[in-house]
């Protein structure tokens, strides 16, 4: 990691740069991810190519403790060997985990999320998808549309990818915090 302010590099876990005493990732003259001199106005770094927007992440770090890393490899898998019952379970988990992560509890419970898209014969799993999307991009802190993408997928029989990206950005998030 990279000083925003003057360029010198810093530990990962660093809160203040000991060259210039800024806070870290104040500062927009400098990637935080090469040390490259970038533009004031830059949106990303021409040198990486990282995005130098600022997110602001709205995870709850308490729930994210009872949150559960998944081998997506392992998942798909035993997705597949079980004709589809453990795919029941994660598409719960993941219901449960991204409402507990984002702070939405009072939302529909992954059971209930499943119950419904039973009843109406997959039909409120695409509702499902889209909003897992929109939950994903906050918990991410940025305005993708990770809500289309993951419709477009649930619409063409993907479901088992939504389950993927959803569970790869949640691994993605856990390892940040």
């Amino acid at each position: 990691m990279y000083c925003r302010n003057c360029g010198a590099e810093m530990n990962d876990n660093q809160m203040i740069c000991l060259k210039c005493g800024v806070m870290a990732g104040s500062g927009k003259s400098f990637c935080p991810n090469c040390g490259n001199s970038v533009a004031q106005e830059a949106v990303i770094c021409v040198n990486c190519g990282i995005s130098l927007q600022k997110t602001s992440s709205r995870v709850n770090p308490d729930a994210a403790r009872t949150v559960q890393k998944r081998d997506l490899v392992k998942a798909i898998i035993l997705t597949i060997v079980t004709c589809g019952i453990y795919g029941i379970y994660w598409f719960i988990s993941l219901t449960n985990e991204m409402n507990r992560l984002t702070g939405n509890e009072g939302d529909t419970t992954g059971g209930t999320a499943f119950l419904l898209t039973l009843i109406t014969c997959g039909i409120y799993g695409i509702y499902w998808s889209y909003k897992m999307g929109e939950k994903r991009d906050a918990m991410e802190g940025v305005n993708n549309s990770s809500a289309i993408l993951y419709l477009v997928l649930s619409l063409l029989g993907f479901g088992i990818v939504v389950y993927a990206l959803l569970q790869d950005s949640i691994n993605k998030t856990l390892d940040r915090l």
